[in-house]
């Protein structure tokens, strides 16, 4: 990547705005584009489509680029391009959300899964939940799947203190803005139980306070908050102990 390249043929385009110096401009500033838009793998949307929302961004910033300002085009353009990205990001998490008849299954779902977790002292199997529901198997596992995306698209949601949960996991010393990183926290949560997913679906998927977490459990806010390091701690080893 060259900045004095990327800068150079902008200022071209700036000059003489035609069709053979904005691909000149483009192909320049692509490299910035994908090293960009790597910065945000991860985050369940597919690379090419962060480098497409990136080059969209560098064609508008292009084209308002003023000279006279001073500025390099390399300064101009990548907080247009970090913005642009995050806003998609957002606005595709919103998209994923569970629709009201997939939240209604889950509830269901889940007050079968207490019901049966007291009768059986364990937490349920799917084909038992499946039994208990007359749900057809994948019915559950498409619940469950849906579920789990929904809750991961929206972990880049600060809390009410304005950290998010890779944040706390400590994201710049491991890495997780990385897509093998989150696959990680996939794994290791695998290893928590019902309520403790619940309470990191309250607390980063639907952005709640620890208060209003801890009466959705039936807890305490002390014990949420206990119970929050306690996870965030479990989880932190589980993915640097590999």
């Amino acid at each position: 990547m060259n900045a004095d390249l990327i800068h150079d043929t902008a200022m071209a385009y700036a000059l003489n705005p035609t069709e053979e110096t904005m691909e000149a401009a483009t192909v320049a500033a692509l490299p910035l584009c994908h090293a960009i838009a790597a910065r945000f793998s991860g985050r369940g949307i597919e690379i090419e489509d962060l480098r497409q929302v990136a080059a969209v961004a560098l064609i508008s910033a292009l084209k308002g680029f003023d000279p006279q300002r001073g500025l390099r085009f390399t300064t101009y353009v990548t907080p247009t391009m970090i913005g642009t990205i995050r806003n998609h990001i957002r606005d595709k998490a919103q998209l994923v959300r569970s629709p009201r008849g997939l939240r209604e299954r889950g509830i269901q779902m889940d007050r079968m899964a207490e019901k049966l977790t007291q009768e059986l002292n364990r937490e349920p199997l799917v084909f038992e939940l499946a039994d208990a529901l007359g749900w057809e198997i994948q019915q559950v596992l498409d619940v469950q799947s849906m579920r789990e995306k929904s809750q991961f698209a929206s972990f880049d949601a600060p809390d009410e203190n304005g950290l998010m949960l890779f944040d706390k996991l400590g994201g710049e010393e491991i890495g997780y803005d990385s897509f093998e990183a989150r696959e990680d926290l996939k794994s290791a949560m695998k290893h928590l139980s019902n309520t403790e997913k619940k309470l990191l679906a309250y607390r980063y998927g639907e952005r709640l306070s620890q208060q209003a977490t801890a009466q959705k459990l039936n807890m305490t806010q002390m014990q949420v908050s206990r119970m929050e390091r306690r996870i965030l701690t479990s989880l932190k080893q589980e993915m640097t102990s590999v």
